[in-house]
């Protein structure tokens, strides 16, 4: 177990070593277990992990991400689905109320018995929760259901950020030299020094995940030879103003969403930009913030630090739909 835990778990750092102590004491429990920690951390890779060296691993494991499956998954379907072997429900945050009672409802009954007859719900389940979000927060907001998380924060694992173990880049890009160069028939990538110490420098705001990008971008560059500080330059993003930690999932997720715009527009006339990001973001902001505040606009403009006249103006270039409030009752 410890070798498994070593090669999957890469890092020589003190909170990688904690990681591997936790993640083995949890693998032999049947509690549910709650994976928090920021995209790109190895949070479904750990839930992997504690199926694969636990009681279930000869089960089934199955995976729900409910910001990347078309339609809401079902948790009833989901949970018969994962009899007998554990489900992963990554985000577990965007998961709406219903499927959050079921799931402390499967949790309440308890691991190592099967469903009622007549009905449809297996409790022979290890449910395993994954955030990248303050769930203590969501619950605050009655967005989260409180004895969930506290069912679920029992036995927490928290992931630790790159940045935080920075003396684990050089194996983990000797790793991913290795690996991606073979995935792409190359030879194995060299790194020179200074091209370490730069990559060792950059904060990784998309961890791990990240790091395996421009590896492997770098292996499609440089197919042979060495690595040197201006192939890396060539790649790596610049490190723009550092944010507080707790907006840096969604800042990355917004820079993600238009570096993938921009290499998808590689190429082609591109016009107009700043007002085609804005109004992707704009519009859907509005709307939610009129949802939540019952269209009333005068609140949504508070909320959004808005004149009121500023925000009718947006509503309208940007053609938001917005509700009539229902008439009030006659006494």
């Amino acid at each position: 177990m410890a070798l498994v835990l070593r090669e999957q778990l890469l890092g020589t750092s003190a909170p990688m070593a904690q990681l591997r102590e936790r993640v083995k004491e949890a693998a032999s429990e049947e509690s549910p277990v709650l994976i928090e920690g920021e995209r790109g951390t190895g949070r479904e890779r750990v839930a992997r992990l504690l199926h694969e060296i636990g009681p279930r691993k000869n089960h089934d494991f199955v995976r729900v991400d409910p910001d990347e499956d078309d339609e809401p998954p079902r948790v009833d379907d989901q949970l018969v689905r994962a009899n007998g072997g554990t489900l992963l429900v990554k985000e577990i945050a965007h998961v709406g109320r219903g499927p959050q009672r079921k799931l402390l409802r499967a949790i309440k009954r308890g691991p190592g018995r099967e469903r009622d007859r007549g009905t449809s719900e297996f409790c022979d389940v290890r449910v395993i929760a994954a955030t990248g979000v303050d769930l203590q927060r969501a619950v605050a907001d009655e967005l989260f259901d409180q004895e969930l998380y506290e069912r679920l924060g029992a036995l927490r694992i928290t992931l630790p950020p790159l940045r935080r173990r920075s003396e684990d880049v050089p194996l983990l890009l000797e790793h991913f030299g290795r690996t991606e160069s073979r995935e792409i028939g190359g030879d194995k990538l060299q790194f020179a020094p200074r091209s370490v110490d730069k990559l060792v420098a950059y904060s990784w705001p998309g961890n791990v995940a990240e790091l395996r990008d421009v590896v492997r971008r770098l292996c499609l560059r440089k197919r042979r030879g060495q690595v040197e500080l201006s192939d890396v330059e060539a790649i790596l993003p610049p490190v723009e103003e550092r944010v507080p930690v707790e907006q840096l999932s969604f800042e990355e997720m917004v820079r993600a969403k238009i570096r993938a715009l921009l290499q998808r527009m590689e190429g082609y006339p591109i016009e107009d930009l700043y007002e085609e990001v804005i109004s992707r973001v704009e519009r859907p902001l509005i709307e939610l913030v009129l949802e939540r505040t019952g269209n009333n606009q005068l609140k949504a403009a508070e909320i959004l630090g808005l004149n009121r006249n500023t925000l009718r103006k947006k509503i309208a270039d940007r053609n938001v739909a917005v509700s009539e409030p229902p008439p009030a009752r006659k006494k």
